[in-house]
């Protein structure tokens, strides 16, 4: 065969680049071919490809999605992953070859990076047919059947499970027979907020924590030595009409310990126990405090503190739930590294508690020195020094000094010489274990125990030739956990003071022309209060058994309104801008919405919208600069860099000579979109997408573009991309690598070109940070 070429040399690269897209696409497809690891198949094998769920219903196939994927947990074993056909972990864990020792990079590669083949000689399909379908009965489908059966490829084998669930059974009658006569007092409340419902889906999950809820609840009125194996379940199905009859009763040989009321007798109390201590012979010192007998008293904490936060107390009948509540509140002080209970009878009726506390160093210093890269191309060094005083004055109080120092120097900019920059924000924090207050509050009753904090702090900002930002910061507040996933935070005294130093020349002539900058960076009194509200689904008791989470963050942040109306009633003229410093006025809102879905085995689907607004007035014309909003950055619009986006579009060209101070507003709306997936041993992926900017509410001459409006959707910016993370469980490296696809006011998809040196320089942001971005 003979080809004959004719066309020129341009034409050439005119066709090579219109068809760069298909080149990369075959070069892709080849790398992946070979990441298959079929080639490492001994004669026979075949890789486990999966099981197919197949759900027959009156000789027809029919769709169950949701009982399909509560029984995918079930069927072990579990396929390697695949990636666009290749399976990646097993073509690492070959060619890996066999480590000499259980460490090191080859180790590292071959078990955790790869991953042992899954052959279809480990399929075990009776068993798990035998699994399933006990799954089904234990679920009300008590006349399920499953059958199984193989389907092979060349390469590959397939599990498929056929199944005839029939109709579910549900519970026709619920009857709690009358036992012993000393539960008969709480037989009414057990019933009333039974778990079970008459024509529920026999479910023996549910039965089961019908029996752990009256173990629970019967433990909360003394019963300590009350087991849920002492109730049983009786059940007729012969009723008819897919119907059972359910009896719960009392077990026959239920012992007598386990029908009395246990009341506390002593409450002995160990501050300072360790094993160590225990096993050394030593004088046990004793004294009473409050009706409590502390053993070995060397007063580390004020026996107040402890008898305060101890739930229960002698003369009390045994309570599950105060002995869970006292474990949690002790715990909650910081102080102690271990908690531990023991509960011994004394006589028929009556128990002795003893609580062993082992407390933690009481001072700790640590150090951390890090390299810090910024999506605003700033880089550079580190250092944060935190000390820690866990019981400052002996009243479980928890002191905290934080020193944290930063230099960074601008890379890739256009500005010659690159810019430098410098912080340093000194803070201190004591966090005291009840309220503060003119008034005085039980707490025992509370799960939670309350806190004050009082905070002190100061930072300074240096743009080296261009400005500098003196803070200086103080709180007064309290913080308190409502449930598991409710926490408030309220300051009431809330106060900043900001100063604008050092400014250059160029940075002042900015300041004569934006006149909205300069009034938010004038020197000024923040005097306020604050008000946080955090509900976070995820530290619910039965998170794990959620598939769907919800987080919402409210932030109410009011400055000068007291300040000012003091002003009012003394009839003082000042207008707070005429001499001196002024303070400021206004009022700030921000609302944080999260949901995050569990797509099957660690994949998530992670959402979340802010929306925040500020605004000035009375004694104010502008919002302080560290109060307003900002967009672009690693944990925000990632095709954006740090606070760089916006106002509206006043700031489209995003030329880096002139991000000499982040880009703020008074509006912000911003949305993220991000699916996470495992991929290989510790690494993750995501493909994200980040749309949002901010605002002023008022148009300016020297920032056209830069107001809210009607059509505030035609100013937000897009951005995409995807991720790599390396999640190594006590913290996460994250790297994404996001683009722009929508600038304010215009979409930039069509210009879109990876293969184009000039766009990637232009375009391609890569985000380096700790943690996931929401």
């Amino acid at each position: 065969m003979y080809v004959t070429i004719t066309h020129s040399r341009s034409y050439l690269k005119v066709v090579m680049r219109n068809n760069h897209r298909y080149i990369l696409s075959f070069f892709l497809l080849a790398l992946m071919c070979g990441c298959t690891g079929t080639k490492f198949l001994a004669e026979g094998e075949r890789f486990y490809s999966g099981a197919e769920l197949v759900f027959i219903q009156d000789s027809v196939k029919v769709n169950n999605k949701p009982l399909a994927r509560d029984l995918q947990v079930l069927i072990q074993p579990a396929p390697n992953t695949k990636i666009l056909g290749s399976r990646p972990a097993v073509w690492f864990h070959n060619i890996a070859g066999e480590p000499k020792k259980e460490k090191g990079f080859k180790y590292w590669v071959k078990y955790k990076l790869g991953k042992a083949p899954v052959l279809a000689s480990e399929i075990k399909e009776t068993s798990t047919a035998a699994r399933l379908t006990n799954y089904l009965h234990n679920h009300g489908y008590f006349r399920a059947s499953v059958t199984s059966g193989l389907k092979s490829r060349t390469h590959s084998t397939k599990a498929i499970y056929t199944i005839r669930t029939g109709v579910p059974y549900t519970l026709r009658n619920l009857i709690y027979e009358e036992t012993d006569s000393i539960y008969l007092p709480h037989q009414q409340s057990v019933m009333k907020e039974s778990l079970l419902q008459e024509g529920d889906r026999y479910e023996l999950e549910k039965l089961q924590a019908e029996q752990s809820r009256i173990e629970n609840y019967l433990e909360d009125h003394g019963f300590y030595y009350f087991d849920d194996n002492y109730l049983l379940y009786k059940a007729d199905s012969s009723v008819g009409d897919h119907q059972v009859d359910l009896t719960l009763t009392l077990a026959e040989d239920t012992p007598e310990r386990a029908k009395k009321i246990f009341t506390l007798s002593d409450v002995i109390i160990r501050p300072d126990y360790s094993v160590s201590n225990d096993t050394i012979k030593q004088v046990d010192s004793t004294e009473v405090h409050y009706g409590y007998t502390f053993i070995n008293n060397d007063d580390y904490i004020r026996p107040d503190i402890l008898t305060e936060t101890v739930v229960f107390k002698p003369g009390d009948n045994y309570s599950q739930q105060a002995e869970s509540r006292t474990r949690e509140r002790l715990m909650a002080l910081g102080t102690y590294k271990f908690v531990n209970m023991k509960f011994d009878r004394s006589d028929s009726s009556s128990l002795n508690s003893s609580i062993y506390l082992t407390p933690l160093p009481k001072k700790s210093l640590r150090l951390e020195v890090q390299a810090l890269s910024k999506s605003n191309n700033f880089l550079g060094p580190a250092l944060s020094l935190a000390f820690q005083n866990r019981n400052t004055f002996r009243g479980a109080e928890l002191f905290e000094l934080k020193l944290n120092t930063s230099y960074e120097v601008q890379v890739g900019g256009q500005n010659n010489p690159p810019l430098n920059a410098y912080e340093i924000n000194l803070e201190g924090n004591l966090t005291i274990p009840r309220l503060i207050t003119p008034f005085s509050f039980n707490y025992r009753s509370l799960r939670f125990i309350p806190s004050t904090r009082i905070s002190l702090g100061t930072r300074l900002q240096r743009r080296i030739n261009v400005f500098q930002i003196n803070s200086f910061e103080a709180k007064y507040g309290f913080l308190w956990q409502e449930t598991y996933t409710k926490r408030h935070e309220l300051y009431p005294v809330n106060l900043s003071f900001v100063q604008l130093s050092q400014t250059s020349g160029e940075f002042d002539r900015r300041l004569e022309t934006d006149l909205n900058l300069a009034r938010s960076l004038e020197d000024q009194f923040i005097i306020g209060a604050l008000y946080e509200y955090t509900f976070n689904s995820k530290n619910a008791k039965d998170a794990d058994d959620r598939r769907h989470h919800f987080f919402f963050n409210g932030l109410l942040d009011i400055s000068g309104n007291l300040l000012n109306l003091t002003e009012r009633v003394v009839n003082r003229e000042r207008s707070g801008q005429d001499d001196g410093v002024s303070y400021s006025q206004y009022t700030k809102v921000q609302l944080d919405f999260r949901y995050f879905q569990k797509l099957g085995s660690k994949k998530t689907l992670a959402t979340r919208l802010i929306l925040g607004a500020a605004r000035a007035y009375g004694n104010s014309r502008e919002v302080p600069f560290i109060k307003q909003f900002s967009a672009g950055g690693s944990n925000s619009i990632r095709a954006f860099r740090a606070r760089s986006l916006g106002p509206g579009t006043s700031n489209t060209d995003n030329d880096e000579s002139s991000i000499v101070l982040d880009e703020t507003g008074d509006l912000k709306i911003e949305a993220n979109l991000e699916y996470r997936s495992p991929l290989i041993g510790v690494l993750e992926g995501a493909l994200f997408l980040d749309a949002g900017n901010i605002w002023l509410w008022d148009s300016r001459t020297e920032k056209p573009g830069a107001s809210f409006d009607s059509k505030f959707m035609q100013d937000m910016a897009v951005g995409a991309g995807a991720g790599l993370r390396f999640n190594f469980s006590f913290f996460i490296l994250r790297f994404d690598l996001a683009f722009p696809i929508r600038q304010p006011g215009k979409w930039v998809l069509d210009e879109v070109n990876p293969l184009e040196k000039n766009w990637r320089k232009d375009n391609l942001l890569l985000n380096i940070a700790i943690g996931y971005p929401f």
